[in-house]
Protein backbone atom coordinates (compact mmCIF):
# COMPACT_ATOMS: atom_id res chain seq x y z
CA UNK A 1 0.00 0.00 0.00
CA UNK A 2 1.54 3.54 -1.18
CA UNK A 3 0.94 6.27 1.79
CA UNK A 4 2.01 9.36 1.68
CA UNK A 5 4.42 10.04 4.86
CA UNK A 6 3.74 13.03 6.86
CA UNK A 7 5.61 15.99 5.71
CA UNK A 8 5.87 19.72 3.28
CA UNK A 9 5.03 18.96 -0.69
CA UNK A 10 6.41 21.18 -3.06
CA UNK A 11 3.63 21.37 -6.26
CA UNK A 12 3.02 22.75 -9.28
CA UNK A 13 0.51 22.76 -12.18
CA UNK A 14 0.38 24.19 -15.36
CA UNK A 15 -3.01 24.14 -17.49
CA UNK A 16 -5.85 26.73 -18.00
CA UNK A 17 -8.73 28.37 -15.63
CA UNK A 18 -12.47 29.16 -16.48
CA UNK A 19 -13.33 32.02 -13.84
CA UNK A 20 -17.03 32.65 -13.01
CA UNK A 21 -18.90 34.66 -15.54
CA UNK A 22 -15.81 34.52 -18.28
CA UNK A 23 -16.66 33.21 -21.62
CA UNK A 24 -13.32 31.65 -22.44
CA UNK A 25 -10.47 29.99 -20.63
CA UNK A 26 -7.05 31.63 -19.90
CA UNK A 27 -3.72 30.07 -19.06
CA UNK A 28 -2.71 29.15 -15.54
CA UNK A 29 0.31 28.37 -13.83
CA UNK A 30 0.43 27.61 -9.71
CA UNK A 31 3.28 26.46 -7.53
CA UNK A 32 3.37 26.26 -3.47
CA UNK A 33 3.47 23.98 -0.66
CA UNK A 34 1.57 22.15 1.30
CA UNK A 35 1.83 20.05 5.07
CA UNK A 36 0.35 16.72 5.28
CA UNK A 37 -0.31 14.96 8.90
CA UNK A 38 -0.28 11.68 7.16
CA UNK A 39 -3.76 10.91 8.18
CA UNK A 40 -5.92 12.89 5.36
CA UNK A 41 -5.98 16.29 6.32
CA UNK A 42 -3.67 19.21 5.47
CA UNK A 43 -2.64 21.84 8.17
CA UNK A 44 -1.67 24.64 6.22
CA UNK A 45 0.69 26.06 3.17
CA UNK A 46 1.13 28.78 0.61
CA UNK A 47 1.01 28.93 -3.23
CA UNK A 48 1.06 31.55 -5.71
CA UNK A 49 -0.67 31.73 -9.18
CA UNK A 50 0.05 33.30 -12.56
CA UNK A 51 -3.26 33.66 -14.78
CA UNK A 52 -2.62 35.03 -17.96
CA UNK A 53 0.46 36.96 -16.45
CA UNK A 54 -1.68 38.96 -13.72
CA UNK A 55 0.15 36.96 -10.67
CA UNK A 56 -1.63 36.14 -7.08
CA UNK A 57 1.41 36.02 -4.44
CA UNK A 58 1.40 34.51 -1.40
CA UNK A 59 -2.19 32.55 -0.37
CA UNK A 60 -2.38 31.26 2.57
CA UNK A 61 -3.73 27.08 2.32
CA UNK A 62 -5.79 27.18 5.62
CA UNK A 63 -6.38 23.65 5.48
CA UNK A 64 -8.02 20.84 3.25
CA UNK A 65 -8.09 16.94 3.37
CA UNK A 66 -6.57 14.04 1.40
CA UNK A 67 -7.19 10.65 0.54
CA UNK A 68 -4.75 8.00 -1.06
CA UNK A 69 -5.83 4.25 -1.88
CA UNK A 70 -3.88 0.88 -1.93
CA UNK A 71 -3.08 1.55 -5.73
CA UNK A 72 -1.61 5.08 -5.04
CA UNK A 73 -4.60 7.15 -6.71
CA UNK A 74 -6.33 9.69 -4.29
CA UNK A 75 -7.89 12.87 -4.09
CA UNK A 76 -6.65 16.28 -2.09
CA UNK A 77 -8.94 19.06 -1.51
CA UNK A 78 -7.26 22.39 -0.53
CA UNK A 79 -8.90 25.10 1.60
CA UNK A 80 -8.15 29.11 0.26
CA UNK A 81 -10.13 30.68 2.90
CA UNK A 82 -12.85 31.54 0.29
CA UNK A 83 -12.10 29.12 -2.15
CA UNK A 84 -11.35 25.37 -2.07
CA UNK A 85 -8.60 23.55 -5.23
CA UNK A 86 -9.58 20.43 -5.89
CA UNK A 87 -7.04 17.49 -7.23
CA UNK A 88 -6.39 14.20 -8.67
CA UNK A 89 -3.21 12.09 -7.39
CA UNK A 90 -0.72 9.08 -8.44
CA UNK A 91 1.97 8.29 -6.12
CA UNK A 92 5.21 7.11 -7.40
CA UNK A 93 6.87 6.55 -4.19
CA UNK A 94 5.53 7.56 -0.63
CA UNK A 95 7.60 11.03 -1.29
CA UNK A 96 6.42 12.30 -4.15
CA UNK A 97 4.04 11.46 -7.32
CA UNK A 98 2.00 13.49 -10.10
CA UNK A 99 -1.45 15.08 -10.00
CA UNK A 100 -3.65 16.90 -12.31
CA UNK A 101 -5.75 19.98 -10.91
CA UNK A 102 -9.96 18.74 -10.89
CA UNK A 103 -11.29 22.09 -9.63
CA UNK A 104 -14.75 22.59 -10.84
CA UNK A 105 -16.92 25.16 -8.73
CA UNK A 106 -18.67 28.10 -8.37
CA UNK A 107 -15.59 30.23 -8.37
CA UNK A 108 -13.68 28.39 -11.31
CA UNK A 109 -12.94 25.26 -13.23
CA UNK A 110 -9.98 24.91 -13.74
CA UNK A 111 -7.35 22.28 -14.76
CA UNK A 112 -3.73 21.17 -15.16
CA UNK A 113 -0.80 18.78 -14.67
CA UNK A 114 1.98 18.61 -12.69
CA UNK A 115 3.79 16.80 -9.82
CA UNK A 116 4.26 16.94 -5.62
CA UNK A 117 7.43 16.14 -4.39
CA UNK A 118 8.21 15.86 -0.22
CA UNK A 119 10.01 18.90 0.81
CA UNK A 120 12.86 18.76 2.76
CA UNK A 121 13.18 19.28 6.76
CA UNK A 122 12.39 23.06 8.07
CA UNK A 123 13.71 25.42 8.60
CA UNK A 124 15.25 26.17 5.00
CA UNK A 125 18.64 28.39 4.25
CA UNK A 126 19.74 30.01 1.27
CA UNK A 127 23.04 28.09 1.62
CA UNK A 128 21.33 24.61 1.03
CA UNK A 129 20.59 25.82 -3.16
CA UNK A 130 23.75 27.42 -3.48
CA UNK A 131 25.92 25.83 -6.58
CA UNK A 132 25.23 25.64 -10.66
CA UNK A 133 21.35 24.59 -11.63
CA UNK A 134 19.74 23.99 -15.04
CA UNK A 135 16.57 25.50 -15.35
CA UNK A 136 13.51 24.94 -18.09
CA UNK A 137 10.75 27.84 -17.80
CA UNK A 138 7.72 27.68 -20.32
CA UNK A 139 4.86 29.79 -20.43
CA UNK A 140 4.39 33.22 -22.38
CA UNK A 141 6.04 36.22 -22.31
CA UNK A 142 4.13 39.91 -21.85
CA UNK A 143 2.95 41.00 -25.11
CA UNK A 144 -0.62 41.79 -24.65
CA UNK A 145 -3.33 41.52 -24.96
CA UNK A 146 -1.76 38.05 -27.24
CA UNK A 147 0.95 37.20 -25.31
CA UNK A 148 3.38 34.82 -27.43
CA UNK A 149 4.80 31.17 -26.14
CA UNK A 150 8.15 31.31 -24.67
CA UNK A 151 10.54 28.70 -23.73
CA UNK A 152 13.34 29.72 -22.11
CA UNK A 153 15.96 27.10 -20.90
CA UNK A 154 19.93 27.64 -19.11
CA UNK A 155 22.63 27.26 -16.93
CA UNK A 156 22.95 29.59 -13.73
CA UNK A 157 24.42 29.81 -10.42
CA UNK A 158 23.00 30.91 -7.24
CA UNK A 159 25.68 32.50 -4.85
CA UNK A 160 23.90 32.34 -1.22
CA UNK A 161 26.72 34.40 0.67
CA UNK A 162 25.69 37.32 -1.72
CA UNK A 163 22.15 36.23 -2.38
CA UNK A 164 23.01 36.85 -6.00
CA UNK A 165 22.78 34.79 -9.40
CA UNK A 166 26.34 35.94 -10.97
CA UNK A 167 26.31 34.03 -13.96
CA UNK A 168 24.44 31.72 -16.55
CA UNK A 169 23.95 30.83 -20.08
CA UNK A 170 20.19 30.99 -21.89
CA UNK A 171 18.39 30.00 -24.34
CA UNK A 172 14.93 32.15 -25.15
CA UNK A 173 12.54 31.31 -27.82
CA UNK A 174 9.35 33.83 -28.06
CA UNK A 175 6.94 33.27 -30.55
CA UNK A 176 9.88 31.75 -32.64
CA UNK A 177 12.27 34.67 -31.92
CA UNK A 178 15.44 33.41 -30.80
CA UNK A 179 17.97 34.57 -28.27
CA UNK A 180 20.86 33.11 -26.78
CA UNK A 181 23.89 34.33 -24.22
CA UNK A 182 25.36 35.13 -20.63
CA UNK A 183 22.77 36.48 -18.31
CA UNK A 184 22.97 39.68 -16.59
CA UNK A 185 23.89 39.21 -13.16
CA UNK A 186 20.42 38.18 -10.91
CA UNK A 187 19.62 38.25 -6.94
CA UNK A 188 17.77 35.80 -5.16
CA UNK A 189 16.65 36.30 -1.24
CA UNK A 190 13.47 35.91 1.21
CA UNK A 191 11.02 37.72 0.40
CA UNK A 192 10.78 41.34 2.34
CA UNK A 193 7.00 41.33 1.95
CA UNK A 194 6.63 37.89 3.61
CA UNK A 195 9.34 36.82 5.65
CA UNK A 196 8.39 33.92 7.49
CA UNK A 197 7.08 32.32 4.23
CA UNK A 198 11.45 31.73 4.01
CA UNK A 199 11.61 29.46 6.78
CA UNK A 200 8.08 27.89 6.86
CA UNK A 201 7.73 27.50 2.96
CA UNK A 202 11.35 27.96 1.28
CA UNK A 203 9.66 30.65 -0.09
CA UNK A 204 11.07 33.49 -1.54
CA UNK A 205 11.84 36.03 -4.63
CA UNK A 206 14.31 36.08 -7.38
CA UNK A 207 15.75 38.15 -10.66
CA UNK A 208 16.77 35.84 -13.33
CA UNK A 209 17.99 37.48 -17.14
CA UNK A 210 16.03 40.68 -15.46
CA UNK A 211 12.43 38.93 -15.14
CA UNK A 212 11.17 38.70 -11.46
CA UNK A 213 10.15 35.18 -10.17
CA UNK A 214 8.94 33.72 -6.77
CA UNK A 215 10.41 30.74 -5.68
CA UNK A 216 9.82 27.13 -2.99
CA UNK A 217 12.81 25.43 -2.50
CA UNK A 218 12.33 21.67 -2.42
CA UNK A 219 15.66 20.68 -1.56
CA UNK A 220 19.18 21.02 -2.43
CA UNK A 221 18.43 19.52 -5.60
CA UNK A 222 15.51 21.48 -7.14
CA UNK A 223 13.99 25.08 -6.96
CA UNK A 224 10.87 25.82 -8.27
CA UNK A 225 9.77 28.98 -10.14
CA UNK A 226 7.04 31.34 -11.09
CA UNK A 227 7.25 34.40 -13.30
CA UNK A 228 5.67 37.52 -10.84
CA UNK A 229 6.00 40.10 -13.84
CA UNK A 230 6.78 39.98 -17.66
CA UNK A 231 4.24 37.28 -18.39
CA UNK A 232 4.10 33.75 -17.87
CA UNK A 233 6.82 31.85 -16.78
CA UNK A 234 7.19 28.30 -14.64
CA UNK A 235 9.23 25.26 -14.09
CA UNK A 236 12.25 24.35 -12.32
CA UNK A 237 15.92 24.38 -11.89
CA UNK A 238 17.84 21.27 -11.20
CA UNK A 239 20.95 21.10 -9.69
CA UNK A 240 23.81 20.21 -12.11
CA UNK A 241 26.26 17.62 -11.21
CA UNK A 242 28.33 14.95 -13.43
CA UNK A 243 28.60 16.93 -16.87
CA UNK A 244 30.41 14.54 -18.88
CA UNK A 245 33.05 15.60 -20.95
CA UNK A 246 31.64 13.82 -24.49
CA UNK A 247 28.64 12.62 -25.39
CA UNK A 248 27.77 9.08 -26.17
CA UNK A 249 24.37 6.89 -25.65
CA UNK A 250 21.27 6.65 -26.86
CA UNK A 251 18.72 9.35 -26.14
CA UNK A 252 15.36 10.43 -25.54
CA UNK A 253 13.54 13.17 -25.84
CA UNK A 254 10.23 15.11 -25.94
CA UNK A 255 9.24 18.48 -26.18
CA UNK A 256 5.52 20.27 -26.22
CA UNK A 257 4.57 23.91 -27.41
CA UNK A 258 2.70 25.56 -30.75
CA UNK A 259 3.50 26.57 -33.74
CA UNK A 260 1.38 28.58 -36.16
CA UNK A 261 -0.78 25.76 -36.60
CA UNK A 262 -1.94 25.36 -33.27
CA UNK A 263 -0.59 22.75 -30.65
CA UNK A 264 2.98 20.94 -31.25
CA UNK A 265 4.31 17.64 -29.96
CA UNK A 266 7.64 15.84 -31.05
CA UNK A 267 8.90 12.89 -29.47
CA UNK A 268 11.95 10.78 -30.96
CA UNK A 269 15.36 9.59 -30.26
CA UNK A 270 19.48 9.46 -31.27
CA UNK A 271 22.01 7.71 -30.61
CA UNK A 272 25.65 9.65 -30.13
CA UNK A 273 28.69 8.20 -31.28
CA UNK A 274 32.23 9.48 -30.71
CA UNK A 275 30.43 13.03 -30.97
CA UNK A 276 28.57 11.92 -34.13
CA UNK A 277 24.37 11.67 -34.40
CA UNK A 278 22.48 8.46 -35.76
CA UNK A 279 19.77 5.87 -35.51
CA UNK A 280 17.30 8.86 -35.62
CA UNK A 281 13.89 8.49 -35.12
CA UNK A 282 11.13 11.20 -34.51
CA UNK A 283 7.16 11.36 -34.46
CA UNK A 284 5.20 15.15 -34.96
CA UNK A 285 1.85 15.91 -34.11
CA UNK A 286 1.44 19.71 -35.50
CA UNK A 287 -2.39 20.95 -35.25
CA UNK A 288 -3.42 16.95 -35.14
CA UNK A 289 -1.70 16.42 -38.57
CA UNK A 290 0.68 13.40 -37.42
CA UNK A 291 3.63 12.69 -38.94
CA UNK A 292 5.89 9.85 -38.71
CA UNK A 293 9.89 10.49 -39.88
CA UNK A 294 11.96 7.22 -40.79
CA UNK A 295 14.98 8.42 -43.11
CA UNK A 296 16.04 11.71 -40.85
CA UNK A 297 19.50 12.45 -41.93
CA UNK A 298 22.46 14.50 -41.91
CA UNK A 299 22.51 14.26 -38.19
CA UNK A 300 24.90 16.75 -36.48
CA UNK A 301 26.19 18.42 -33.22
CA UNK A 302 27.30 21.55 -34.01
CA UNK A 303 28.69 22.05 -30.63
CA UNK A 304 29.03 20.69 -27.20
CA UNK A 305 30.02 22.54 -23.72
CA UNK A 306 31.04 20.13 -20.64
CA UNK A 307 30.91 23.33 -18.73
CA UNK A 308 27.69 24.07 -19.24
CA UNK A 309 26.40 21.14 -20.01
CA UNK A 310 25.02 22.85 -23.75
CA UNK A 311 24.79 21.16 -27.00
CA UNK A 312 23.10 21.49 -29.97
CA UNK A 313 22.26 19.12 -32.71
CA UNK A 314 20.28 19.13 -35.87
CA UNK A 315 19.15 16.65 -38.80
CA UNK A 316 17.16 16.36 -42.12
CA UNK A 317 13.92 14.37 -43.15
CA UNK A 318 13.55 13.43 -46.29
CA UNK A 319 12.46 16.97 -47.60
CA UNK A 320 14.95 18.56 -46.47
CA UNK A 321 13.71 20.20 -43.81
CA UNK A 322 16.07 20.96 -40.84
CA UNK A 323 15.08 20.02 -37.49
CA UNK A 324 17.44 21.52 -34.56
CA UNK A 325 17.72 21.36 -30.83
CA UNK A 326 19.33 22.90 -27.96
CA UNK A 327 19.98 21.01 -24.44
CA UNK A 328 21.15 21.63 -21.28
CA UNK A 329 22.30 18.45 -19.15
CA UNK A 330 21.73 18.46 -15.50
CA UNK A 331 23.86 15.25 -15.32
CA UNK A 332 24.99 12.46 -17.32
CA UNK A 333 21.62 11.08 -17.98
CA UNK A 334 19.46 13.58 -17.86
CA UNK A 335 17.95 17.71 -19.33
CA UNK A 336 16.42 19.98 -20.39
CA UNK A 337 15.71 20.78 -24.35
CA UNK A 338 14.56 23.42 -26.21
CA UNK A 339 12.90 23.29 -30.23
CA UNK A 340 15.04 26.07 -32.46
CA UNK A 341 13.94 24.39 -35.94
CA UNK A 342 15.10 27.24 -38.25
CA UNK A 343 12.08 28.66 -40.04
CA UNK A 344 14.25 30.29 -42.82
CA UNK A 345 14.51 34.02 -41.34
CA UNK A 346 17.78 34.05 -39.38
CA UNK A 347 17.16 34.18 -35.74
CA UNK A 348 13.78 32.98 -35.93
CA UNK A 349 12.32 29.28 -35.15
CA UNK A 350 9.32 27.59 -37.07
CA UNK A 351 7.91 26.79 -33.40
CA UNK A 352 8.08 27.35 -29.55
CA UNK A 353 7.96 24.04 -27.49
CA UNK A 354 10.52 22.80 -25.06
CA UNK A 355 10.65 19.52 -23.02
CA UNK A 356 12.88 16.92 -21.30
CA UNK A 357 15.78 14.64 -22.61
CA UNK A 358 16.69 11.27 -21.39
CA UNK A 359 19.46 8.76 -22.31
CA UNK A 360 18.78 5.50 -22.21
CA UNK A 361 19.43 2.17 -20.48
CA UNK A 362 18.29 -1.20 -19.42
CA UNK A 363 17.40 -2.07 -23.42
CA UNK A 364 16.04 -4.71 -25.10
CA UNK A 365 12.99 -3.66 -23.57
CA UNK A 366 10.57 -6.78 -23.59
CA UNK A 367 7.21 -7.85 -21.94
CA UNK A 368 9.56 -8.89 -18.83
CA UNK A 369 11.14 -5.66 -17.52
CA UNK A 370 8.49 -3.51 -18.98
CA UNK A 371 6.14 -4.51 -16.39
CA UNK A 372 4.31 -3.75 -13.09
CA UNK A 373 2.70 -0.66 -11.98
CA UNK A 374 2.67 2.88 -13.66
CA UNK A 375 1.89 6.05 -12.68
CA UNK A 376 0.13 7.31 -15.88
CA UNK A 377 -0.26 11.39 -16.92
CA UNK A 378 -1.00 13.36 -20.44
CA UNK A 379 -1.36 17.19 -21.24
CA UNK A 380 -2.49 18.91 -24.06
CA UNK A 381 -4.94 19.91 -26.39
CA UNK A 382 -8.18 17.76 -27.38
CA UNK A 383 -10.96 18.80 -29.99
CA UNK A 384 -14.81 18.39 -29.30
CA UNK A 385 -16.56 17.69 -32.74
CA UNK A 386 -19.49 19.39 -34.42
CA UNK A 387 -20.48 22.33 -36.66
CA UNK A 388 -18.02 24.36 -34.03
CA UNK A 389 -14.94 22.65 -33.13
CA UNK A 390 -13.16 23.69 -29.89
CA UNK A 391 -9.33 23.00 -29.26
CA UNK A 392 -9.28 22.87 -25.17
CA UNK A 393 -7.47 21.37 -22.65
CA UNK A 394 -7.16 17.57 -21.70
CA UNK A 395 -5.56 16.22 -18.78
CA UNK A 396 -5.30 12.68 -17.82
CA UNK A 397 -3.84 10.86 -14.69
CA UNK A 398 -4.14 7.34 -14.01
CA UNK A 399 -2.60 4.14 -12.55
CA UNK A 400 -1.85 1.21 -15.06
CA UNK A 401 -0.72 -1.86 -14.18
CA UNK A 402 1.02 -3.29 -16.74
CA UNK A 403 1.42 -7.29 -17.24
CA UNK A 404 2.64 -9.33 -20.14
CA UNK A 405 1.96 -5.52 -21.94
CA UNK A 406 -1.35 -5.40 -20.75
CA UNK A 407 -2.68 -2.52 -19.25
CA UNK A 408 -5.28 -2.19 -16.35
CA UNK A 409 -6.21 0.44 -13.83
CA UNK A 410 -8.36 3.84 -14.14
CA UNK A 411 -8.31 7.56 -14.84
CA UNK A 412 -9.14 10.52 -14.45
CA UNK A 413 -9.79 12.54 -16.93
CA UNK A 414 -10.97 16.56 -17.48
CA UNK A 415 -11.81 18.10 -20.74
CA UNK A 416 -12.49 21.58 -20.95
CA UNK A 417 -14.49 21.06 -24.06
CA UNK A 418 -16.84 19.10 -22.26
CA UNK A 419 -20.77 21.35 -21.50
CA UNK A 420 -20.72 21.09 -18.02
CA UNK A 421 -16.80 21.41 -16.89
CA UNK A 422 -16.50 18.70 -14.55
CA UNK A 423 -13.89 16.08 -14.55
CA UNK A 424 -15.01 12.32 -15.42
CA UNK A 425 -13.58 10.21 -11.92
CA UNK A 426 -12.35 7.00 -12.00
CA UNK A 427 -12.83 5.60 -15.33
CA UNK A 428 -11.55 2.27 -16.53
CA UNK A 429 -8.50 1.51 -18.14
CA UNK A 430 -7.90 -0.99 -20.64
CA UNK A 431 -5.76 -1.82 -23.50
CA UNK A 432 -1.45 -2.66 -24.48
CA UNK A 433 1.87 -1.77 -25.29
CA UNK A 434 3.58 -2.73 -28.34
CA UNK A 435 6.66 -3.17 -28.31
CA UNK A 436 8.79 -3.85 -31.52
CA UNK A 437 12.53 -5.00 -32.16
CA UNK A 438 14.63 -4.55 -29.30
CA UNK A 439 12.39 -1.72 -28.03
CA UNK A 440 14.77 1.09 -28.10
CA UNK A 441 13.74 2.16 -31.18
CA UNK A 442 17.41 2.48 -32.35
CA UNK A 443 16.44 -0.08 -34.72
CA UNK A 444 13.86 2.09 -36.46
CA UNK A 445 10.96 0.30 -35.34
CA UNK A 446 8.73 2.28 -33.19
CA UNK A 447 6.45 1.14 -30.38
CA UNK A 448 2.82 1.71 -29.56
CA UNK A 449 0.33 2.27 -26.81
CA UNK A 450 -3.22 1.60 -27.26
CA UNK A 451 -6.01 3.65 -24.08
CA UNK A 452 -8.76 2.00 -23.57
CA UNK A 453 -11.07 4.21 -21.76
CA UNK A 454 -14.26 4.25 -20.50
CA UNK A 455 -17.10 5.65 -22.79
CA UNK A 456 -14.06 6.36 -25.33
CA UNK A 457 -12.86 4.85 -28.65
CA UNK A 458 -9.31 3.78 -28.56
CA UNK A 459 -6.50 6.26 -28.24
CA UNK A 460 -3.29 5.25 -30.06
CA UNK A 461 -0.05 6.28 -29.15
CA UNK A 462 3.71 6.33 -30.07
CA UNK A 463 6.01 5.04 -26.96
CA UNK A 464 9.89 6.09 -26.66
CA UNK A 465 11.10 3.81 -23.85
CA UNK A 466 13.65 5.62 -21.78
CA UNK A 467 14.48 2.80 -19.11
CA UNK A 468 12.26 0.19 -17.95
CA UNK A 469 10.60 2.93 -14.94
CA UNK A 470 9.79 6.04 -17.13
CA UNK A 471 8.90 5.74 -21.29
CA UNK A 472 7.04 9.52 -23.05
CA UNK A 473 4.28 9.32 -25.12
CA UNK A 474 2.30 11.41 -28.01
CA UNK A 475 -0.90 10.47 -29.52
CA UNK A 476 -0.60 9.67 -33.17
CA UNK A 477 -4.37 8.35 -34.80
CA UNK A 478 -6.43 11.06 -34.93
CA UNK A 479 -9.25 9.23 -36.47
CA UNK A 480 -11.14 9.60 -33.87
CA UNK A 481 -11.43 12.47 -31.72
CA UNK A 482 -8.30 15.06 -32.64
CA UNK A 483 -5.74 15.03 -30.05
CA UNK A 484 -2.36 16.96 -29.40
CA UNK A 485 -0.84 15.22 -25.82
CA UNK A 486 2.43 14.07 -24.98
CA UNK A 487 2.29 12.40 -21.57
CA UNK A 488 4.47 10.09 -19.12
CA UNK A 489 4.57 6.57 -18.11
CA UNK A 490 6.53 6.15 -14.33
CA UNK A 491 6.92 2.93 -12.05
CA UNK A 492 5.38 2.97 -9.12
CA UNK A 493 7.97 2.24 -6.51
Amino acid sequence: MRQWRNGQYAFVTNGEVFTSGASFPTPLARVGTFIADGKGNITGGMEDVNADGTPSNAIAITNGTYTVSADGRGAMTLNLGTSTLDFGITLTSNSDGLLIDETSNSNQASTGSGNLILQQSTPFALSEIAGTYVFDFSGSDASQPNPNPESFIGQFVVDSNTQTIPTGFFDDNVGGELNSGAMTPGTIAQDPLQTSSFSAFGRGIATIAGQNFVFYIVNSGRVRFLSTNNGMLSGDAVSQAGIPGGLTGGFVFVVGGSSANGGLTRVGRFTVSNMTLGQMLMDVNDASNEAQFNNLSNGSITSYDSTTGRAQVSFRDSGGQVYSFVFYLSSANSGVIQDISPSGTVGFARVTADGSIELQSGSPFTSANVSGTYAMNWSGLVVAGGSFPIEDEEDLLAQANVTSLTLSGAADLFQFTSATLTPRLDLGVGGAIQINGDGASDDGHRNGMTVNLTGANPINFVVYVVNPQLAFFANRDNSGTPRVVVGILKLQQ
